[in-house]
């Protein structure tokens, strides 16, 4: 009997010690559940941190998600996510592409200049001059894969030769863009005035970038998962050395994905001016480049390659569009929105390396 009598008094004594390390347990157990749910939707991350961003803006201005301005951070995150989703593709196999603000800037001149001069119609001279990015993704791919140049020299070399060659050619001055419809309507055309319902073509006119770059992330992010040649990308940037010996063919595989990025990046570079009706040879640049890799990088793609969503990419140049044009929208300089989007990199690139390695450790598990 004294022996039951102890033993009760035992638990008695033991149970306050386990009631204080309950929520201790409690939080880490949330914690780690939270991560493991990252590490499985890597898009989660910084979907919640796109929702807080715009959140804290429209709490600080009422204004920030009207139509007016809404389209507007959608129009730029439709030029920055469609180029981050190309540069996905080249990031993952373990390159990198900074020619794609040049290729952006000389397409639609170039698709203008063939119109005015020939007499021809966008519906031809569209598709040459995204044929033309296409060729530059071409060259940037062979140089960097037959001569074993790192794609950070070759694109660079290539980002000023080609500024320099639209504005040579356009002689620094911007072109009007020709009205050609339907053609303009279906590729930027922004008919949406402050009076017009929110449920109407003119509305749907005002988000026609965002629209296109929701299309091209989703049927990246299909050919990334579902398609041979999306498999064997990862696999070129995860062990380059290991998918040459199973047969992937690395080479055509860079090249192809070089190709692709050219194109997207001539194919908005049309879409922005006729939106805004010119095609300025001094648009696009450095900047909108290195801005489509931030958000390409925020998205959670890798630097070293191996692994990268577009849809990623896209919420990530959401945020960057909404660093932006929230700002400044508050009042404060352009350049800050720069401070900010340094911090969101700096925050992303931890993220990705903690849910990265969270990752790595469930699959050994």
């Amino acid at each position: 009997m004294a022996g039951r009598l102890n033993e009760g008094v035992a638990v008695r004594k033991s149970a306050p010690k386990s009631t204080k390390e309950a929520p201790s347990t409690a939080r880490t157990v949330s914690l780690d559940a939270i991560f493991i749910f990252l590490s499985r939707y890597r898009e989660a991350s910084i979907a919640v941190v796109a929702i807080l961003i715009a959140g804290y803006f429209q709490f600080r201005n009422s204004t920030f998600l009207t139509t007016s301005e809404l389209s507007v951070v959608l129009r730029d995150t439709g030029a920055i996510g469609m180029l981050a989703a190309g540069e996905v593709l080249v990031m993952i196999t373990g390159e990198i592409d900074l020619s794609v603000g040049s290729t952006y800037a000389l397409a639609p001149y170039l698709m203008i200049d063939m119109t005015t001069n020939w007499n021809l119609s966008f519906w031809i001279t569209g598709p040459l001059a995204i044929l033309i990015g296409i060729g530059v993704g071409l060259i940037n791919g062979a140089i960097t894969v037959k001569l074993r140049i790192p794609s950070l020299i070759t694109t660079l070399g290539t980002l000023f030769l080609l500024q320099g060659l639209t504005v040579s050619i356009a002689n620094s001055q911007p072109i009007n863009m020709l009205s050609q419809e339907p053609f303009n309507e279906i590729f930027g055309e922004n008919l949406l005035g402050p009076l017009d319902p929110f449920f109407s073509w003119h509305t749907v006119t005002g988000f026609t970038p965002f629209l296109w770059a929701v299309l091209v992330a989703g049927t990246i992010t299909l050919i990334l998962t579902r398609t041979r040649f999306g498999l064997h990308t990862i696999a070129t940037g995860s062990n380059l050395l290991g998918a040459t010996e199973i047969g992937v063919r690395t080479d055509r595989i860079k090249i192809t994905n070089f190709m692709i990025v050219g194109g997207l990046a001539a194919f908005i570079g049309i879409i922005n001016a006729v939106q805004y009706g010119s095609a300025d040879p001094s648009g696009g640049g450095s900047a909108l480049t290195l801005q489509a890799i931030a958000a390409a990088v925020i998205g959670g793609t890798s630097l070293f390659g191996g692994s990268g969503t577009a849809i990623g990419a896209l919420i990530g140049a959401f945020v960057v569009a909404t660093l932006n044009n929230g700002l400044v929208l508050l009042g404060a300089q352009a350049t800050q929105s720069d401070i900010y989007l340094g911090a969101a990199i700096v925050g992303a690139m931890v993220l990705n390396v903690r849910v990265s390695a969270l990752r790595g450790r469930r699959k050994r598990g």
